[in-house]
């Protein structure tokens, strides 16, 4: 994330600078307001940090003229999120700057924390990148211009129906209710009712009916408004929000299953209250109640049971005094207890109901090349052809607007098309609106920055600058496609209250999820290193307390602190995103798990859309920051990541006393390949080598290219005589398979391995590596195009 920091003030711009850079933020300084506006208007920046009190141009100024005309409709930081600082505290200032077109206002001298959580907000509210148009079906709003148009004809709006409107299609999966829009959407001096707010948005819907246009907003009972989804969402989209409706049909057999583990917390806590009435509650006791209390606030807010949540955290706050409890208090815990006790027996599943109500190899893909250089067209589909693809060519827009029918997978479109008035933006612009899940590479001769920012803009996953070898095309190609296509996602969640557990289980798996649940957090890190998830979700506080088994005396207390604090402290797993689910709303519990390292906080009851929601955004993150891992080419994990996944596999199999074999491959004669054939041919080689081995092994084993022509497999479980044989039928498929040059020559290519297996050959994963590189060398001595143990 890049960050722009406009503070005149030294001091408190090299602590910013310290301070976010050791967050992994990348900052840039200036110190005055017009060298801060110089460059918002050249770079692109994630957010900026705003002084409000400024030489040459102050904080309120920039604002304004980055909101309104005054800013280049070019400019790339149009949208970009805006964050005012000053020590000015006065609600007129922070109104202004608000009104300017802030996102965020911060007085000094503020929290490092305080800002680290805001900026962490901002980032997650705006993941989603805004395109100059909004659409929602054949409704378009225009930012830039405010105009909002159905099916081309122009629809009126009073300002803040328009404003209402804008913010629904800007956030399309969040809800509101009436108090967020009043935060949202009105100044501090100004006090409108519910009503009023309420009244907004029935003109909004009155006027877009007669327009033609079907009720865009949905309520969502006793949360608010949410953006309908429009009929032309797509078909996985579509699925996904009716797993979330489903799921209430779900809750009762769930309810009914773990209903009387809620009950026995229930008694906890009344044996509790007894032994408070009759003068003997213990220390222990009343702790041992006090989290039940707090367990059940989630848990039972989760099944739809909100007055009893709010009962448990009544009951909480009393269990939690340290001094001893008045009579009336003691008399209000038993009133609260038996209310409780009252609101589970009568829980029915209507009630459920409307809770929820509310709330690595690449297949065979299509690709489209809109080109009107033919030749150049055709030796891109050629290309593609050989990495695997069905090509098909448009040599003009007209063409390509016929093809789109068809779905591709992929878009490679050139920008220019002097034969025509449209160029190749004006086409992007329609495949976000008819297809916005397709992903497009630009492609062009022209060097025009602002043709970059334009795309960008549109959504287009990459910009390529000709002349450029067809070779590097397909790379990118394939890697824009793996940001579409994800893998399965694996998560594992940590929480000692097993009814709840299956209630994430219910929510998550419609949405295709491989989940693993944990209720014994003493198997943490056992049960993390053979799942390997992709997202961690953990509660704040387990209510279970483990003995140690070194010390039958010693008792091991664990919270999702210690648990996210040594996964940060692990180079294996330090960036594994995490979430924290929690009944606490504190603002120190909320700090305190970004402190340990979390990405995000999502307190109980939990809302079922924006937990579908925060695990979609945290594994978009991770699954951008794992391209960065992965070699384009060939599609298989780069050398440090294999490293790191290879020493993971070795102490599990270390641990469980399973075999494990470690194989190094070197493609025969590559270089000839090279010098007779050409680097395009080579890497063709490359690429369909790293398919297959990715196709021939499972997806525990390690995979990966070394460098070069060279290439390693880390094999769990698997025997050296086992590792052999599977090798064996790796390479003869490899060698049987016919590569053609331009030119209609055709040859094969082969590979030499080398294997050693743990223990039998080695103990430690360096020792391992040398028997291995050893054996390979004497298969290349033996003639290549086999396969030799270390043993």
């Amino acid at each position: 994330m890049k960050i722009l920091c406009v503070e005149d003030d030294r001091n408190i711009a090299q602590l910013l600078q310290i301070t976010l850079s050791k967050q992994r933020y990348q900052i840039e300084l200036a110190q005055d307001g017009q060298a801060g506006w110089n460059l918002a208007e050249v770079y692109t920046y994630d957010l900026i940090l705003l002084d409000v009190m400024l030489p040459k141009l102050d904080g309120i100024t920039f604002c304004k003229q980055l909101r309104t005309n005054q800013s280049s409709n070019l400019n790339p930081n149009r949208d970009t999120p805006v964050i005012l600082m000053t020590a000015l505290d006065a609600v007129t200032n922070k109104v202004m700057g608000l009104d300017a077109g802030a996102d965020d206002y911060l007085a000094k001298p503020f929290e490092i924390d305080e800002l680290l959580a805001r900026i962490r907000a901002l980032f997650r509210r705006n993941q989603t990148q805004k395109t100059p148009l909004l659409t929602w079906g054949d409704l378009s709003l225009n930012p830039n211009s405010c105009e909002v148009t159905y099916r081309e004809k122009p629809i009126y709006l009073a300002a803040k129906e328009y404003e209402i409107l804008e913010l629904f299609l800007r956030h399309p999966e969040q809800i509101f209710s009436t108090n967020r829009l009043l935060d949202r959407l009105w100044t501090g001096d100004e006090f409108p009712s519910e009503g009023a707010v309420r009244a907004h948005i029935k003109g909004l819907r009155q006027k877009l009916k007669k327009a033609g246009v079907r009720d865009i907003l949905e309520t969502i009972y006793k949360q608010g408004y949410r953006l309908k989804q429009p009929e032309l969402l797509s078909k996985d989209c579509q699925e996904e929000i009716t797993s979330v409706v489903s799921v209430a049909s779900e809750l009762k057999a769930i309810w009914e299953k773990y209903r009387d583990s809620y009950s026995d917390r229930l008694s906890i806590i009344e044996q509790a209250i007894t032994s408070l009435e009759n003068g003997t509650l213990t220390p222990t006791q009343q702790r041992e109640a006090e989290k039940e209390a707090h367990t059940l606030i989630g848990s039972l807010g989760c099944f739809g049971l909100d007055t009893a949540s709010q009962i448990s955290r009544q009951i909480q706050q009393l269990l939690k005094q340290e001094q001893e409890l008045e009579a009336t208090e003691i008399a209000h815990l038993g009133q609260l207890i038996t209310q409780l006790q009252q609101e589970i027996s009568q829980y029915g599943c209507e009630n459920q109901a409307e809770c929820l109500s509310s709330a690595s190899t690449i297949p065979s893909a299509s690709l489209l090349i809109v080109d009107d250089d033919l030749p150049l067209a055709k030796q891109m589909a050629m290309e593609a052809t050989n990495w695997g693809f069905q090509a098909k060519i448009a040599v003009n827009l007209q063409q390509a607007q016929e093809f789109l029918a068809h779905h591709f997978d992929v878009i490679l479109l050139d920008i220019n098309f002097p034969d025509s008035t449209e160029n190749g933006l004006d086409f992007l612009a329609i495949i976000r609106k008819q297809y916005p899940e397709i992903p497009v590479v630009m492609l062009t001769a022209e060097n025009s920055f602002a043709q970059r920012v334009e795309a960008a803009r549109l959504g287009s996953k990459c910009f390529l600058q000709k002349p450029i070898s067809p070779s590097q095309v397909l790379a990118t190609v394939i890697q824009a496609i793996q940001q579409v296509k994800q893998p399965i996602a694996r998560l594992l969640i940590v929480d000692d209250d097993p009814g709840l557990l299956n209630l994430l289980r219910t929510l998550l798996e419609p949405s295709g999820y491989h989940l693993t649940l944990l209720d014994q957090p003493h198997k943490f890190w056992e049960t993390l290193e053979q799942t390997v998830p992709d997202l961690l979700i953990l509660d704040v506080e387990f209510s279970v307390v483990y003995l140690s088994h070194q010390n039958s005396e010693q008792v091991n207390v664990w919270s999702g602190f210690d648990l996210c604090s040594v996964v940060r402290t692990d180079a294996r797993w330090n960036r594994l995103p995490v979430l924290f689910l929690s009944a606490h709303t504190d603002i120190e519990t909320i700090q305190r798990s970004f402190i340990v390292g979390a990405d995000d906080f999502l307190t109980k009851p939990i809302v079922p859309t924006e937990l579908l929601t925060r695990v979609r955004t945290r594994l978009e993150q991770r699954q951008l920051w794992k391209l960065t891992e992965i070699d384009a080419l060939t599609g298989l994990s780069l050398r440090r990541k294999v490293l790191q996944d290879l020493t993971r596999l070795l102490q599990l199999a270390q641990r469980q006393q399973q075999p494990f074999s470690l194989a190094m491959l070197d493609l025969d004669n590559f270089k000839s390949i090279n010098d007779q054939y050409g680097h395009e041919m080579g890497d063709r080689v490359l690429n369909y080598f790293g398919k297959l081995l990715n196709q021939s092994f499972r997806q525990e084993d390690v995979v990966g290219r070394w460098g070069g022509e060279e290439f390693v497999v880390g094999m769990y479980g698997t025997s050296r005589e086992d590792g052999i044989g599977r090798l064996a039928q790796v390479l003869q498929q490899f060698s049987q398979n016919l590569f053609t040059v331009q030119n209609g020559t055709k040859f094969k290519v082969t590979f030499s391995a080398g294997i050693a297996q743990v223990p039998d050959d080695a103990k430690d994963l360096q020792t391992l590596y040398q028997k291995a590189d050893i054996a390979l060398y004497q298969a290349k001595a033996q003639g290549r195009n086999c396969i030799c143990s270390a043993h």
